[in-house]
């Protein structure tokens, strides 16, 4: 019953992929062979039900490229407007992804999703931006032709001979609900190019002379067919995967085959390889592990197996169970197969007394719902009897010897007990002991046992003694059933334990990549679980490990991350460099390039390889395939830990070229307007200055020197914001604290503000008793400075500004009010933000100052907020920590005096 219970795992795999879907949006795509067979046209078209259904649905971005129909589609749609980017000069449009999530809609129209975006764009891809939008929980439509899909590049390359430059990932298709095909004939789809309704003008007739020919649209029909029918057998498996007692579903067909250590699995191998092939049918290599040790011959032979089924394209998938037919089973119905291939097997008849029948005879009575082909080998010589090379005696000699002498002992125990209890009831003693070889031995030293207790029972015990003669027939049967007996019950309890020892390896080798996995979840840096991943690595596998991770040249490092025991050599790193490049193991133990002393294994993930995993053995003896596949998992883990990695260090890196960019921009818009207006002042004052009647004249003198220095100080300042800008993104601008007197701070920020304090009165109401705090003073007197300015600027001429600083709730408090028409609700969230300005601010300005002051203040552990003041205004709040007092030395001179 164990074996037709669906497998708890994916069982709780299947929930929390459920879950995951009820809290993201819903993606359907429309899928095409090429451009032009309707993608769009089909989108819109089942927008426009969606819409009628009463779903909110908003048009994201689409292009029409000219198209006289789709464009009539798109005025009954809602449209959010894109959003503009100057480009190095150039103004392009993109899809305004803030606006959406902003708005919210249920559904959202994004057309071509292998679009590249505008380099200072949120992310790099659309794709990109779809993945947002779905988390925030919006159902995306969108397009995409076959050529783009990341599995299918180099199949369209080889066919079209274009290089096809922007590609989405397959795990993104993965996540689709729906995936809808647009099909038409190469016949229907070249009609369409003749009439102008795909491209317009010239370029029509390139498309017609390259890559829009019946045979190449032929083929890109099939590799999108062929994608979509993939994807629905995925859907169709993880809908068979949780159903219990299922039997395999013939909507398709799928081999498998067995894979040991014999050397004619690789004719199996072969021979399922070539029916797969003609069914056009997928097929998988299974490994069972059973629990018994081979030796290093075996174990050998069992890799070169599992390796060719790789090599010829299997799913190989490793499993541990004592039974092979019901692991064969079980993979066979969580699988879905349809046809099991098994080689011709030789009659070992006590085995297959002990087992119930062969292999083959009981896949034929267990899966009857599964064809069974059975493929002759010529080559084998069948063997019938005893044989005993297939009763794994995988036991050392000290097992055997054991065995021997504790047998001894239960001979000399039962010679003195043997009065009392009589001769029969000794053989229950010896049955005893071969229950306890049987459930600390295997195989071999159960049968020994066996023998040697039956023969140690008949010389010593029964009648007539030290002799191998029996004398009634009834001992004679009593003999020979103790000996079938013990054979059977000792082979059985052996069968148990070594159960229990394949479940022991197999919770060690989950335990390991859980230890993995904390050791990845828990780290903060990349070093940190490099380091752990490497140390646990070795400690499993007897070893040594380490990490070669790819630079932004697409090569690997000479540095070994995380392991002071390799060094690689130029031939080595070529080695290393190879693996990396094809996507292969390579090295010791392999058939690649295998006179190198490491292994290396390329870390995978989704989209690229980040690395290579370098694994040197302390002995020179092969990981078995158990070890093998461990390596893998942990190498699979890392590649996608690693990817995730470099993927958020390049989107930080692109958030700081997209602050670059506006800081860029900002500076040019600077030069323009903030710059060139007190510049165009200094110059002007300048030369009236130069005049005789103006020198002659000491009022209009004194004010032309006064707007020179108004204009200077405004200039100042914005040079100061763009560099301390430019620091502060580069992290460049490092704070020194020291004590100082908040009075002071105050004093001199207001004195930065003197010229235009003048046409303003500033209330101050500073505490007297404020004690010391430790402060950058020149960086906190420019935060303080920039919230006045600010006031002063949006307030009118003739209200009051108000500063206040005094301790509440054991924090500095310095707050700054304004009676100006303070800030709209939908812009407080923002306004520290850089380069953001309140809509309908007056001219000018950078939109800099407010974030340079919410760094700075957060440099000092502390916060700046703002709020909106009862009878208009606002208020900017900054709260900085107090921190204690330093213990005051003693002066030399006080000392002295208390010696006196």
């Amino acid at each position: 019953m164990d074996h037709d219970r669906p497998d708890p795992d994916l069982l709780l795999k299947k929930m929390k992929d459920e879950e995951a879907r009820t809290q993201s949006g819903r993606l359907r795509v429309f899928l095409g062979m090429c451009p032009g067979v309707g993608k769009t046209f089909s989108m819109l078209r089942a927008a426009q039900s969606k819409m009628e259904e009463g779903c909110d649905v908003v048009i994201g971005i689409v292009e029409t490229h000219g198209r006289a129909d789709t464009i009539a589609l798109l005025k009954s749609l809602p449209l959010i407007a894109r959003k503009k980017i100057d480009y190095k000069g150039v103004v392009l449009e993109e899809m305004d992804i803030d606006a959406i999530l902003k708005r919210k809609p249920t559904l959202v129209l994004v057309d071509e999703l292998a679009h590249t975006n505008v380099p200072s764009s949120r992310h790099a891809k659309r794709y990109q931006d779809v993945t947002e939008l779905l988390d925030a929980g919006i159902d995306v439509f969108t397009t995409i032709n076959v050529q783009h899909l990341e599995s299918r590049k180099d199949l369209v390359e080889k066919v079209t001979g274009v290089p096809v430059r922007e590609t989405v990932p397959d795990t993104l298709l993965e996540r689709a609900d729906q995936i809808e095909v647009i099909d038409i004939t190469p016949e229907e789809l070249l009609k369409r190019l003749k009439a102008g309704r795909v491209y317009l003008g010239d370029r029509a007739e390139r498309a017609a002379e390259n890559f829009f020919k019946q045979d190449t649209l032929t083929a890109l029909r099939e590799i999108a067919l062929r994608f979509t029918a993939e994807k629905v057998d995925h859907e169709l498996q993880q809908f068979h995967d949780v159903k219990t007692n299922s039997k395999p579903w013939q909507s398709s067909e799928r081999l498998m085959v067995a894979v040991g250590h014999s050397p004619y699995s690789p004719f199996l191998i072969r021979a399922t390889r070539r029916l797969a092939y003609s069914l056009e049918a997928p097929w998988i290599a299974v490994y069972v592990d059973t629990g018994i040790k081979l030796n290093s011959t075996d174990q050998e032979q069992l890799a070169k197996n599992i390796a060719l089924a790789r090599e010829l394209k299997a799913e190989v998938v490793t499993t541990t169970d004592t039974d092979i037919p019901q692991a064969l089973k079980r993979v066979a119905r969580q699988k879905n197969v349809t046809q099991i291939v098994v080689g011709r097997p030789s009659k070992r008849w006590i085995r297959d007394f002990i087992e119930g029948g062969s292999l083959l005879e009981r896949l034929v009575k267990d899966s009857q719902d599964i064809d069974v082909h059975v493929i002759r080998q010529e080559k084998l010589q069948l063997q019938s009897g005893f044989s005993f090379r297939n009763l794994n005696f995988e036991s050392g000699f000290i097992a055997y010897w054991n065995a021997l002498w504790f047998f001894i002992g239960i001979g000399f125990l039962s010679g003195f007990i043997e009065p009392y209890i009589g001769y029969r009831a000794v053989g229950f003693l010896f049955l005893l002991g071969v229950l306890t070889v049987g459930r600390v031995g295997m195989m071999g030293p159960v049968m020994f046992a066996a023998l040697i207790s039956a023969v140690g029972w008949n010389f010593f015990f029964i009648p007539p003694r030290l002799t191998f003669s029996i004398s009634t027939p009834e001992d004679l049967i009593m003999c020979l059933t103790y000996f079938a007996v013990a054979l059977i019950t000792g082979t059985l309890t052996s069968r148990v334990r070594r159960h229990e020892l394949l479940l022991r390896d197999r919770e060690n080798r989950t335990n390991v990549l859980y230890e993995v996995l904390k050791d990845i979840s828990t780290s903060s840096a990349k070093s940190e679980f490099l380091e752990r991943v490497a140390i646990r690595i070795g400690q499993v596998l007897d070893g040594e490990a380490g990490v070669v991770l790819k630079t932004r040249d697409g090569r690997i490092t000479e540095r070994i991350e995380m392991s002071y025991h390799i060094k690689l050599d130029d031939k080595e790193l070529a080695v290393a460099q190879w693996s990396f490049a094809n996507r292969k193991v390579a090295g010791w133990s392999t058939d690649t390039l295998a006179n190198s002393k490491y292994l290396f294994i390329p870390l995978d993930g989704n989209t690229e390889v980040v690395g290579v995993l370098v694994f040197k053995p302390r002995l020179d003896q092969k990981l078995s395939v158990e070890q093998d596949n461990l390596l893998r998992s942990v190498c699979r883990q890392l590649g996608l830990s690693l990817e995730r990695h470099f993927s958020e260090k390049r989107l930080i890196e692109a958030e700081k070229l997209k602050d670059s960019e506006k800081l860029h921009q900002t500076l040019l818009n600077s030069i323009s307007h903030e710059m060139r207006t007190p510049l165009t002042v200094i110059l002007g004052s300048a030369s009236a200055l130069s005049d005789d009647a103006v020198m002659k004249t000491e009022e209009l003198r004194k004010e032309l020197a006064s707007e020179i220095t108004s204009a200077g100080e405004r200039l100042n300042r914005v040079i100061e914001n763009l560099l301390d800008m430019s620091r502060l993104n580069s992290g460049a601008l490092a704070i020194k604290k020291e004590w100082h007197d908040v009075h002071d701070l105050i004093t001199a920020a207001l004195s930065r503000v003197n010229q235009i304090r003048d046409r303003q009165r500033i209330r101050l109401n500073v505490s007297l008793d404020l004690p010391l705090v430790e402060m950058d003073f020149r960086l906190l007197q420019h935060a303080v400075s920039n919230v006045i300015f600010n006031a002063i600027t949006y307030a009118p001429g003739d209200s009051e500004i108000c500063l206040t600083a005094e301790v509440t709730n054991g924090q500095l408090s310095i707050v700054v009010d304004d009676r100006g028409p303070g800030i709209p609700e939908e812009s407080i969230p923002v306004l520290f933000d850089k380069f953001y300005r309140v809509p309908g601010s007056p001219t000018g300005g950078t939109g800099l100052g407010l974030s340079i002051v919410k760094s700075i203040v957060e440099f000092h552990s502390g916060t700046v907020t703002v709020e909106n003041r009862e009878g208009g205004g606002a208020r900017f709040r900054m709260l900085l920590p107090i921190g204690e007092l330093p213990a005051m030395p003693k002066e030399k001179d006080d000392e002295d005096f208390n010696r006196r």
